[in-house]
């Protein structure tokens, strides 16, 4: 008898990382599926081109004298490899997905994508982020020019 229960405990303990192995697998399988439904390429590129003139801006100021012609160049450049990072960001994401929701949470978020809403969703969400950078832009852009006395006065 007490070895029969020690078998069934060795068997429970060595079933249990296996079944907790497979949900994670799973929960990352059906992440990434949701991260490529939400963030297309194109939805990747959208959200980076409204970085570049912050970009473009910054290497205005810290390279004196550069022409428009190699401010084009070098923002080519830096879209080239910021999109070059584009799988694995979706991977990236997708582990954020998989660690903060359960399986069956991921199946319904799944669920709902499917659904006539969530396409809407999905369909309107890169113009809601486009905007949504924009506004972030100007509304840090106004808070920092408000408050730049402020900022000023410690290096005074």
């Amino acid at each position: 008898m007490r070895n029969l229960i020690i078998g069934i405990a060795f068997a429970f303990i060595a079933f249990v990382p296996r079944v907790q192995a497979d949900d994670a697998s799973d929960r990352l399988v059906i992440a990434r599926e949701i991260v490529l439904q939400t963030t297309t390429e194109d939805m990747y590129r959208t959200a980076l081109e409204t970085t570049m003139p912050l970009i473009r801006n910054s290497f205005q100021v810290s390279i004196p004298g550069a022409t428009d012609a190699q401010l084009d160049e070098a923002m080519d450049l830096m879209m080239e490899i910021m999109m070059s990072t584009y799988d694995d960001m979706i991977e990236e994401s997708a582990g954020l997905y998989a660690s903060r929701f359960t399986l069956a949470e991921l199946e319904e978020l799944q669920a709902f994508n499917s659904t006539p809403l969530g396409q809407k969703v999905l369909q309107e969400l890169p113009g809601i982020t486009s905007e949504a950078s924009v506004i972030g832009e100007r509304l840090g852009t106004e808070a920092v020019n408000a408050n730049l006395g402020r900022v000023q006065a410690i290096f005074q």
